[in-house]
């Protein structure tokens, strides 16, 4: 019986540290009509080094706003290319004004990872790839924030 507990109670335990809690998508209404034209992703696309608890900002410059629908995932990237979600919450950072989004994993990342930020909306999509900083401590990517996401989904009101 014992050899079918840990298993399972490691499965738990796995998904409980990953965040696999609450939605697979969320909506935001955006109030825009635009695309992906003027946007602007910090940290820089093609970062290389960045912190394990980095946070991402998506922000149109003035005069742009963003399409009705965006969809906005992020996921690491294994050596042989095998794609995983990444758990994040989402947060409209100024709701009168559109184009301003907060994107946070839902746990502590992992050293040295590759991750692949995706935006799409309007027939368009801007893809980012990031690495993560290389470390002598473990991870253990233990949860920050509650809830969390594979991806997310803002609709403009119509």
């Amino acid at each position: 019986m014992l050899k079918y507990f840990i298993p399972v109670l490691a499965a738990a335990l796995l998904l409980f540290f990953a965040g696999c809690v609450g939605e697979e998508k969320h909506s935001i209404d955006t109030g825009g009509q635009g695309t992906l034209a003027g946007l602007v992703v910090s940290p820089e696309p093609q970062s290389i080094g960045i912190d394990t608890d980095e946070v991402f900002y998506l922000d149109w410059e003035p005069g742009y706003e963003p399409p009705p629908e965006l969809t906005i995932s992020l996921k690491s990237v294994d050596p042989d290319n095998t794609t995983w979600p990444v758990y994040t919450v989402l947060t409209d950072l100024d709701p009168a004004n559109p184009g301003h989004y907060r994107l946070e994993p839902s746990y502590y990342l992992s050293t040295e990872t590759v991750l692949l930020l995706t935006i799409s909306g309007g027939g368009e999509r801007q893809r980012s790839m990031y690495l993560t900083e290389s470390s002598s401590i473990f991870s253990t990517n233990t949860r920050r924030v509650p809830g969390g996401q594979a991806e997310h989904t803002i609709k403009t009101k119509k």
